[in-house]
């Protein structure tokens, strides 16, 4: 299996596929079509007009054609092991017994209890609304500065649909960066754009860099490029050399 770039011919988006693969699919638009046609368009995006039109959605367990393994449907594999459980005999009810069902909640308990859950579920929401909105707002930030940090090999910085064509910003500090390119990359290379990108980063959160475990604790960089693909990461100073970019088979 040979991994491949390509763009998805309708809305734009990076497509990691298998070119032994016929067809593709993009996992943002559902649009489905030739392998070939995708690592075509990768060549020169610049010259394609994307038509974003609506897809139609697969049914669930359809294989989707891209580099994402798609696990089967685990609810048939549990129904069977059910049913091969042997079942317990039903027993006759003492009618002179009580149980807990033959007891209705109090109605003023019964609404105490609702209301103990909207309020929090209505907690929760509140908390973590805000800290996505302020995650989004950097993650927004981060992708108007990204090509600050790719300054080693060409990668296509424009968006669609609100999502980088060449490359990706995620994680729940926005520390995790995956770009792709059709040039060829040096283990140097990766480490200029890792250090580059924590860079911006600490700029945007008001990191300082004597602050190493903030400056550069927990981001990773992936660059899938022309000669594969290169994945870094690190825990300590002694480890922000080239020699700790990993080859990815």
């Amino acid at each position: 299996m040979a991994q491949a770039q390509g763009i998805c011919k309708n809305c734009g988006s990076l497509i990691l596929l298998n070119d032994k693969d016929e067809l593709c699919e993009c996992l943002f638009c559902d649009c489905v079509f030739p392998s070939a046609e995708a690592i075509e368009i990768a060549k020169n995006p610049g010259d394609y007009t994307f038509p974003k039109e609506p897809q139609p959605k697969r049914d669930s367990g359809v294989k989707r054609f891209n580099m994402t393994p798609v696990y089967p449907d685990p609810v048939p594999a549990a129904i069977k092991r059910a049913e091969a459980v042997p079942q317990k005999k039903a027993t006759e009810k003492n009618p002179y017994e009580v149980s807990p069902d033959d007891i209705k909640t109090p109605r003023k308990v019964l609404i105490t209890i609702i209301g103990t859950a909207v309020l929090v579920i209505a907690l929760c929401v509140g908390i973590a609304w805000p800290l996505y909105a302020v995650r989004m707002g950097h993650r927004d930030a981060l992708s108007q500065s990204v090509g600050e940090a790719l300054t080693e090999f060409k990668v296509d910085t424009s968006a669609s649909e609100g999502y980088g064509v060449g490359y990706a910003i995620s994680g729940q500090s926005n520390n995790v960066l995956a770009v792709t390119t059709d040039e060829e990359v040096t283990k140097d290379q990766v480490l200029k754009t890792f250090e580059n990108f924590a860079s911006v980063r600490a700029d945007e959160y008001k990191i300082s860099k004597d602050d190493f475990g903030a400056y550069y604790g927990g981001i990773r960089l992936t660059v899938y490029a022309g000669n594969g693909g290169f994945q870094l990461d690190i825990n300590s100073a002694d480890q922000l050399t080239s020699d700790s970019v990993t080859e990815l088979s």
